[in-house]
């Protein structure tokens, strides 16, 4: 039998919840442009509970590779 990828149903699932854009607008950074570490790390440490959830999720998604985007 060929062998079957394991997904990481959680990583899917929030995902899914995505809002685009969210982090960028609560940071008031330009959709366009990167968010700055700086921004991030404060973000991180921001007293509203989804603003740390989306910050979180950023800096865990920045160290995957994406398709078509270069360094």
């Amino acid at each position: 039998m060929a062998e079957e990828k394991k997904h990481n149903v959680s990583l899917y699932r929030a995902m899914s919840h995505l809002n685009k854009g969210g982090l960028h607008r609560a940071l008031g950074v330009p959709e366009g442009e990167t968010i700055p570490a700086e921004k991030l790390e404060a973000a991180k440490n921001s007293k509203s509970e989804h603003v740390r959830h989306m910050a979180n999720f950023a800096s865990t998604m920045g160290g995957f590779h994406h398709e078509g985007k270069t360094k």
